[in-house]
């Protein structure tokens, strides 16, 4: 299973890696777009943990496709993750937030906006700290 599940996770960084400058050019368009004053609120991104598309909650503007990923990767790539034991919702979740977070740094996001978070809709309750690429609770991203 080792041997399988570095095989997928070599294929989903390669993904990622192409997609990255696609990533960083919508980062810059969205940092360029004005932002509504929340006074006291972080930045925050959503990403779907089933399309794994990421949108900004602050204009509601997508900053990465839905369905993007599963476009992308081999045709057969959720199936060989079930057939290895490999669950692949952590295997994407454990890749994207800190490639997202890689990308947020190379466009300078944390010099316009910080902290920013990235949060898993539905899971509210941790929120992927941009700046120091790891896991929060939102107690914490908050100061509640």
């Amino acid at each position: 299973m080792a041997e399988a599940s570095e095989l997928l996770r070599g294929e989903l960084l390669a993904v990622l890696e192409a997609s990255a400058p696609r990533l960083c050019e919508s980062l810059r368009a969205e940092l360029a777009r004005p932002h509504p004053e929340q006074p006291g609120r972080p930045l925050q991104y959503e990403a779907d943990p089933w399309s794994w598309g990421i949108t900004s909650i602050a204009t509601e503007e997508p900053v990465f496709d839905d369905d993007r990923l599963a476009d992308e990767l081999p045709g057969d790539w959720f199936e060989r993750c079930e057939s290895a034991g490999v669950n692949w919702d952590s295997l994407l979740s454990d890749a994207v937030c800190p490639w997202f977070a890689g990308c947020w740094h190379a466009v300078g996001g944390p010099e316009r906006f910080s902290p920013a978070f990235l949060f898993l809709h539905g899971y509210h309750d941790q929120q992927y700290h941009l700046e120091r690429r790891c896991w929060v609770p939102a107690a914490v991203a908050f100061g509640g």
